[in-house]
């Protein structure tokens, strides 16, 4: 066990701030798992994630090319958060939770460090380069890019604002106030679109994830408003939320639709097999970049055809279902709805202040994840799998207190 724990403590240090450690992190997890194994029984939530993961490998199997597919896949090793923080001791999650804010806050101040001069925290050569921009920019902070950090802070937001607003704890409040306030400011200055969408729709469906509570409906009214004025008051806001509602102006908008129609008209020309089970990973530009080509012309014309031309299509479900086909899309659907079913079972038995709070939190997270991942392939950042399999373990973890544990 104590491995798992090692492992789990490493995920919560690593995931909002370095990749490497989380590969460390997972060995340690694997190594407490082969230890364990005996006492650990597969059921329920397990067969859903270790059902995509089976996908993953079949698809990858039985593709044009299965040795760079099995290379590229993640269908195992990035999973593997999943398996750690779902068998750890339950009390040592508050733990975990403590840890993760702390290196969600130093994540967020790389990405507002990198915002207002321009240099990532990685990059400093000396104190005197550091120089102040009239106006902050765009900045990813320790990820390669802003999509892989909002990803990660979003999600620790939405945990983090919930156990602020419905757990009653004086201490635990006023740090997750904190923490709220932090991952909130690298929302904003990650600039990333699909995560504001996201975070909407979880405000949006707060009241039907804690159905009865009053206070998710004030604080879901309260948000969409405090959204609304930041849209009005903030230029840094309005400006970029402008490009989504005149995205036929906006460069990478249209990137997205020439990549949505390529997967669209791919997906429609694939023979059976592929339909059923997808290319593999891996292999996707290779079917894709003819398709593409076409509706970058048709968009951009015919200069500057590379700069148009991405690996992945830029939607999550589109992605899966090129990439692992019908089946794959299948699956993957049915964890998500099967984890947001369970969860609100529980928000509606659980008697337990702080694990309802940190399951509303998680929820709400998952809700802005998924609805993210329509405008990227965020499951194809390997911090972000990472990341999204550490706390859903989690949450497995926490469904399992209704089976009699009441802390």
């Amino acid at each position: 066990m104590i491995f798992l724990i090692l492992s789990a403590l490493l995920l919560s240090i690593s995931t909002p701030i370095s990749i490497a450690l989380d590969n460390m992190a997972i060995g340690l997890g694997v190594i407490g798992l082969i230890a364990v194994y005996r006492t650990i029984k597969i059921k329920d939530m397990d067969y859903r994630v270790l059902g995509v993961s089976a996908v993953g490998f079949i698809s990858s199997l039985f593709s044009v090319n299965p040795l760079l597919s099995l290379t590229k896949s993640h269908y195992l090793w990035h999973f593997l958060p999943y398996f750690v923080t779902s068998r750890i001791k339950r009390e040592k999650i508050k733990t975990l939770l403590m840890i993760l804010g702390i290196f969600g806050i130093i994540a967020v101040l790389a990405v507002m460090f990198q915002s207002f001069t321009g240099i990532k925290p990685t990059h400093i050569k000396s104190l005197s380069s550091i120089h102040m921009l009239n106006n902050p920019i765009r900045a990813e902070g320790f990820f390669s890019t802003p999509l892989t950090t909002s990803a990660i802070v979003c999600v620790i937001f939405f945990i983090f604002v919930s156990i602020f607003i419905f757990y009653d704890d004086k201490k635990w409040r006023i740090y997750s106030f904190f923490v709220s306030i932090f991952m909130l400011a690298g929302l904003i200055f990650t600039l990333t679109r699909s995560y504001w969408v996201g975070s909407f729709a979880a405000l949006v469906l707060l009241p039907f994830i804690h159905i009865k509570s009053n206070r998710a409906k004030l604080i879901s009214i309260a948000g969409i408003v405090i959204a609304v004025f930041m849209y009005i008051l903030v230029p840094l806001i309005h400006n970029r939320v402008e490009t989504i509602m005149h995205y036929k102006k906006n460069v990478p908008a249209m990137d997205r639709i020439a990549l949505w129609q390529a997967g669209i008209d791919l997906y429609k020309n694939y023979d059976l097999k592929y339909k059923i089970i997808g290319c593999g990973s891996g292999n996707l530009y290779r079917f894709l970049k003819p398709y593409l080509i076409k509706q970058v012309k048709i968009i951009f014309g015919d200069r500057n055809v590379n700069s148009h031309l991405f690996s992945s299509v830029h939607n999550e479900y589109l992605q899966i279902l090129l990439k692992w086909g019908i089946v794959g899309l299948v699956v993957w659907l049915y964890l998500w709805i099967y984890v947001l079913f369970r969860n609100i079972i529980f928000i509606m038995k659980t008697n337990n202040n702080f694990y309802k709070a940190l399951i509303v939190g998680i929820t709400m997270g998952f809700v802005a994840f998924l609805v993210g991942g329509f405008f990227e392939h965020n499951v194809g950042d390997a911090e972000v799998i990472i990341f999204i399999m550490y706390v859903l373990g989690m949450n497995k973890n926490i469904l399992d207190s209704l089976k009699g544990e009441v802390v």
